[in-house]
């Protein structure tokens, strides 16, 4: 498909925690796909230079911001994952932020290419309304929790907390176009993407 004719499709990537919704839209990207992650464009707004530390303070209280006045992360989360009404004001806060950032991202890339977004809260935040196709990642609770304890930074009971907030996996699955389970090898993830990824090509050619 040319990138400069027809117009271009946005597959929403999600999943759960530690599903590796990165790994396959860095897949989808390596072969020829455009990368988007919200949650990439979200961490500047939790970074030391976070243009929203007024509200976050408004939210969660000096106690969150370390001596040189950065946002400490695992504070933020777990206040938020323990009381839902202050994880419910950082997403009214941030989410909008994240979704503007993104259409400013999308105006720049050229017509006719495949968009890879990847969304954890694809469906909870009504993202899915702006895709052409849903994606959802899938792995077992005992592997998603292995690959989350590797990475480091959350205790098995973050990590409960976390899922526990998203919409469950069945119902993502049965909202999503395709489902890539990711409990094998890399090599048969990168078969699995390609599979999907040479389905967009031909339903966007028809889409022109």
């Amino acid at each position: 498909m040319s990138k400069t004719e027809g117009r271009s499709y946005l597959l929403g990537i999600t999943g759960s925690i530690g599903s590796g919704k990165s790994t396959v839209s860095k897949l989808f990207s390596e072969l020829g796909a455009v990368r988007i992650s919200s949650d990439e464009i979200a961490k500047q707004f939790t970074d030391p230079n976070t243009p929203i530390k007024k509200e976050l303070v408004q939210i969660f209280g000096e106690s969150i911001f370390d001596s040189s006045g950065a946002p400490i992360k695992s504070k933020i989360a777990d206040i938020a994952f323990s009381e839902p009404e202050k994880l419910q004001a950082m997403n009214s806060l941030i989410h909008p932020l994240v979704r503007k950032e993104f259409r400013l991202q999308l105006k720049k890339i050229l017509p006719g290419n495949i968009i890879a977004w990847e969304v954890p809260l694809l469906f909870e935040t009504d993202a899915h309304t702006l895709c052409d196709g849903k994606l959802c990642v899938t792995v077992s609770p005992d592997a998603a929790w292995e690959r989350v304890k590797e990475r480091g930074g959350m205790t098995r009971e973050d990590f409960e907390k976390r899922n526990l907030a998203q919409m469950d996996l069945e119902k993502k699955k049965a909202l999503s176009d395709f489902v890539i389970p990711n409990d094998n090898s890399i090599e048969e993830l990168k078969k699995k993407v390609k599979s999907v990824y040479e389905t967009i090509r031909n339903t966007a050619k028809d889409m022109r």
